[in-house]
């Protein structure tokens, strides 16, 4: 089947050009389908109950995936019924060389299956050899699906719930991946439905990829689908500034989708919300803006993609990671933002050939930012130019890969219209009121913690010298100011603002009026040394030099001890002297 379909890719373009024509003009949520009643026991085998299903061919290659091309024979039959509470779906895949050894999950052998629960997309990819071993993708609960390897490919069989009912329809989509030798070949989904491609960047039903299409259910079922309203996101001090200054980034770029390999064209500029671009980059390029080569392209059959990409520029935007596991550029995985924007039509010239025109439109995206190992992916939307090129000019995938290596002009003006619903009027005339919010603020969210400054000061005052409860006063009020300071941090407020010289300018020196206070009370509060009674007679005495005695004490003594010696020696040499007089 793999070896038809890259034949047929070429072969079928015009079959294809008329489909995408066709579906460009019409949501394809406008397809409806009806479901059959019957129950399932989910084991990967065809109950009786399938013979009379809803019966869906999937034999159309999606248009980034395989050329928009309709193949010869189906990728898989599918059969759908339901009974009261879900909704089963039985694939039955043709393909003899099943394939898993590429790296990307979405690029082996396996099914897709889309369906809404409470407004929220949940996407299930299931493979023929592990099943539902994705990572990347909704964990199936494994009492909802099963697989089985056939003689001629595999089969899987999946019920999901029946939710987000109204008007007796649910909204779905079916999908197959067919692989060989590590890439994927083709997405291909149900005859007319060449947008399948664009599924699975539905993430609800207030984004623009409206490419599901409509089950009704055989049976009664209430509605209970809730369609939220969408609203402005609520400025505040603190994320207004980042949405003014939020840019997106307009360029041209052009992929293959047999490597994928990556090529940026001219030089694309960055705007914020509320302003225009008209890159002059994109102008007077020197040919070939890039020539594709048959193996780029598998012999022509594969149509690279060359388009107008509008994406974020650092608001929404994690990518690869620094060393420290934190991300180079700002925001988180998951962060998602609400953007609007509207571009002129877009004309394409190239050297020998007639100018292509891109009518303008307006694109309303919901972008979350997803991690796809070194690159971050979700937060761009597109505007394909090479699809209206073979349109407009009658060229095979090959005529235009040639087409497009001989552009020199791509004359486009794109406007950033909004950003989570909001204008730039809007984050305008919040900034206006900037300074009566912060004046509010003090006055009401720090009137708090001026009532307990204010108290502890009254409190220390009153306290007539009792330490303890001037010290209680200033702990208090120490408490209120930092209180007070986090407050304002928490809120936004630039320290040397309003909110924040209120803090610092009045309520800071009531602490500092407070501790004073402490300071005389402790000074006071010190006890008085007592001076010992003096003896009269010591006092009439003279007073004697004690300076240095320590040392002139010890010396004192040792000569009065030499005194005393020799006093004696005289005193026992006259003794002798005299004794001798007598005898004689």
């Amino acid at each position: 089947m793999k070896r038809i379909l890259a034949i047929l890719v070429a072969a079928t373009m015009v079959l294809s050009i008329f489909a995408m024509t066709t579906i460009a003009n019409a949501a394809t949520a406008d397809t409806v389908f009806e479901s059959v009643e019957g129950t399932a026991t989910i084991d990967g085998t065809m109950d009786d109950g399938y013979a009379s299903a809803l019966h869906l061919v999937l034999d159309q290659c999606g248009t980034n995936n395989g050329g928009g091309a309709v193949l010869d024979s189906p990728a898989a039959d599918v059969y759908i019924m339901n009974d009261a509470e879900w909704v089963y779906v039985f694939y039955d895949v043709h393909d003899a060389s099943l394939d898993n050894t590429s790296a990307n999950y979405y690029e082996q052998d396996s099914i897709e299956l889309f369906y809404m629960a409470d407004n929220s997309k949940n996407q299930w990819r299931i493979h023929y050899d592990e099943g539902n071993a994705d990572p990347d993708q909704t964990k199936v609960p494994e009492d909802q699906y099963a697989v089985v390897t056939t003689d001629g490919g595999y089969a899987v069989e999946a019920k999901f719930p029946i939710t987000d009912v109204k008007d007796n329809c649910v909204e779905t989509c079916v999908q197959v991946n067919a692989a060989t030798a590590g890439k994927r070949d083709a997405t291909v989904y149900v005859t007319g439905h060449p947008e399948g491609d664009d599924a699975y960047q539905r993430d609800n039903r207030q984004t623009t990829y409206d490419v599901w299409w409509t089950l009704k259910l055989a049976g009664t079922f209430e509605d209970n689908r809730v369609d939220p309203v969408e609203e402005p996101v609520e400025l505040t001090v603190k994320n207004y500034a980042a949405l003014r200054d939020a840019q997106v980034f307009v360029q041209l770029y052009t992929q293959d989708k047999v490597s994928w390999g990556w090529h940026g064209v001219g030089t694309g500029e960055a705007m914020s919300v509320g302003g225009s671009v008209t890159p002059e980059g994109f102008k007077g390029m020197f040919a070939p803006v890039y020539a594709y080569t048959a193996e780029e392209t598998a012999d022509f059959t594969s149509l690279p993609i060359f388009a107008l990409q509008i994406g974020d520029n650092g608001y929404l935007e994690p990518s690869i990671k620094n060393d420290d596991g934190s991300y180079k550029d700002s925001g988180t995985m998951g962060d998602t933002g609400r953007y609007k924007f509207t571009y002129s039509d877009i004309t394409v010239k190239a050297n020998g050939y007639n100018d292509v025109v891109v009518p303008g439109a307006e694109i309303v995206a919901k972008w979350t930012a997803k991690s796809e190992g070194s690159y971050t992916s979700g937060t761009a939307s597109t505007v394909d130019l090479i699809g209206p090129a073979r349109e407009q000019l009658g060229l095979d995938v090959e005529g235009a890969c040639t087409w497009l290596a001989a552009v020199t002009d791509v004359d486009v003006t794109v406007t950033f219209d909004q950003i989570e619903l909001l204008t730039l009027d809007d984050i305008n005339a919040f900034e206006g009121t900037l300074g009566e919010l912060e004046q509010a603020f003090v006055d009401e969210s720090l009137a708090e913690y001026t009532t307990r400054v204010n108290d502890a000061l009254t409190a220390a005052q009153g306290a007539n010298g009792d330490v303890a409860a001037i010290q209680s006063a200033l702990d208090d009020a120490t408490k209120a100011v930092n209180r007070a300071t986090k407050e304002v941090e928490n809120a936004g407020y630039a320290a040397d603002g309003v909110a924040g010289t209120y803090v610092t300018g009045t309520l800071a020196p009531i602490v500092e009026q407070i501790q004073g206070i402490l300071d005389e009370a402790n000074a006071a509060a010190a006890p008085v040394e007592e001076e010992a009674p003096v003896d009269e007679a010591e006092a009439e005495a003279p007073a004697e030099d004690t300076a240095d005695t320590s040392s002139e004490g010890g010396s004192t003594g040792v000569i009065i001890a030499i005194v005393v010696i020799v006093v004696v020696v005289i005193a026992a040499v006259v003794g002798i002297v005299l004794g001798k007089k007598k005898k004689a």
